[in-house]
């Protein structure tokens, strides 16, 4: 009896210790059963998350939005611009007000951070970070749902400073990549880049190859660059009436006496004489703040020359560095290298399709776009346009269709609406589009999480439309609620 007693103890014992040891995660669950696939989430670029001295006791933001410093600023310019009789020392205490509040975003000519700026790093998987758990909107709301459905050992979440070259944030996408594979078992990750986070997971399979890849969902991403980037840096500054008053009326959507007010003040012509006044100062004033801010601060920002459409690029070294290339020579060879990493995008994702990479490439359209750009009038999800999130379609302007003589080189790929065309789109069959959407969907408990969570688990032909209950052209409500057409 004693012996048989002896046996259950030393078996309870054994049991004990290897649910003790799965727990603290020193046994590696069995790969070859587990069907959850390890997620990588890249996020996208977060002006509010760069921190002074990040991670001490002097930690702050590095964005200065403090209400005091700003008012007082602009009262000092003001003030000098009368005592002087000037406007021009108004825009020059103006500017400096505005080069103050990104001072800490400085970057060098190596394009690293002037100064003790950088980020949180997530460089383990999330059971070791309460706080991803927490998350309900953007990234942080797909981190979330990631580890609700694979696991908090499956989820991996990359937080990087945005400033940065690509190909360094690069290294931290394959730190990652390395740990998930080893921890977990699994020979390969999927992959989830987000806005800014596609130019990250290019560089990244560009310096590191996709062989560790099963499935890479571009999500609001800029995989093809974008135009608010390109107009920036060529000087396509512009504010129109008609962008201007677009923005704002959709901003206020739901507010029925602000959007009252705005149609309004529309109509009167409000915003045409603001516009004119506006492009009087850019015409006077444009590049002396762009010399005295602008360029200090985001000149050296390596993935904003990546965003660059390759059409504009030359003009962009032209108006940002006329007659210094060869005192930026070095920086310069980045860009370049950067705009071939763009170039060649379309080779290595059809490279990748071939190879059994499963690829997803998710815009959204109807919204409009930041109207400060000559090309506001795209359309968007309010931070990017629609055109480059999603491969190059034929998209209509904000607020207009194709028309309805327009022909679409294949039919089932023009939008029910007739304002998306995905027959000139880099890869038609793997992109979906969604109405209505804001930019970098899938907050935490809705319809378009769970659009996410079917993207990495579905278990069959990968293509845009493949289940009927994710067309390839959908609808989203205030809600994120998707539905057909």
């Amino acid at each position: 009896m004693k012996k048989i007693i002896s046996i259950m103890l030393a078996v309870t014992l054994l049991f004990s210790v290897m649910i003790t040891a799965n727990a603290e995660g020193d046994i590696i669950h069995n790969a070859e059963t587990c069907e959850n696939i390890p997620v990588i989430v890249v996020r996208g670029m977060d002006f509010g998350g760069l921190y002074l001295n990040c991670g001490t006791e002097n930690e702050q933001p590095a964005l200065n939005v403090d209400a005091g410093v700003i008012i007082k600023g602009v009262l000092k310019a003001i003030g000098s611009g009368i005592i002087n009789f000037s406007f021009d020392a108004v825009v020059d205490g103006i500017a400096d007000v505005a080069g103050e509040i990104f001072k800490n975003f400085a970057v060098n000519e190596n394009g690293e951070s002037v100064y003790n700026v950088s980020v949180p790093k997530y460089v383990k998987s999330a059971d070791n970070y309460d706080n991803l758990c927490e998350g309900t909107a953007f990234e942080y709301g797909i981190v979330r749902t990631c580890i609700e459905s694979f696991g908090k050992g499956h989820t991996y979440y990359i937080n990087y400073d945005w400033r940065l070259d690509p190909f360094v944030v690069a290294d931290d996408i394959n730190a990652a990549v390395t740990s998930a594979i080893a921890e977990t078992g699994h020979n390969k990750v999927n992959i989830i880049c987000c806005s800014m986070g596609g130019v990250m997971t290019l560089a990244y399979l560009n310096e590191y190859g996709y062989e560790k890849v099963n499935r890479c969902l571009f999500m609001s991403s800029t995989f093809c660059g974008a135009q608010v980037a390109s107009d920036a840096l060529t000087g396509k500054i512009d504010i129109s009436a008609e962008n201007l008053y677009n923005f704002l009326d959709y901003s206020v959507a739901g507010n029925d006496a602000l959007s009252f007010l705005i149609n309004a003040l529309y109509k009167i012509k409000v915003f045409d004489a603001a516009a004119s006044l506006i492009d009087i100062i850019l015409d006077n004033y444009q590049d002396r703040v762009f010399e005295k801010t602008v360029i200090p601060v985001f000149g050296h920002m390596l993935p904003l020359w990546a965003l660059v459409q390759a059409e504009d690029y030359e003009n962009a070294i032209e108006y940002i560095w006329g007659g210094r290339e060869n005192a930026d020579a070095e920086f310069l060879a980045k860009t370049d290298n950067l705009q071939k990493m763009m170039t060649d995008k379309t080779e290595l994702i059809n490279e990748m399709i071939d190879n059994g990479v499963e690829v997803a490439i998710v815009a959204h359209y109807g919204l409009p776009v930041v109207p400060v750009y000559e090309n506001a009038n795209f359309n968007g999800d309010t931070v990017l346009e629609t055109y480059q999130m999603s491969g190059y379609a034929t998209v209509a302007p904000y607020g207009e269709t194709l028309g309805d003589d327009y022909i679409a080189e294949n039919p089932d790929l023009l939008s029910p609406d007739r304002t998306v065309d995905l027959s000139t789109a880099l890869f038609p069959e793997y992109t979906y589009i969604i109405k209505n959407c804001p930019h970098v969907g899938g907050s935490y408990g809705t319809d378009y999480s769970d659009f996410i969570v079917w993207l990495l688990s579905y278990d069959g032909d990968f293509y845009a439309g493949a289940s009927e209950e994710y067309p390839q052209f959908m609808l989203s409500d205030a809600d994120q609620n998707l539905s057909k057409f």
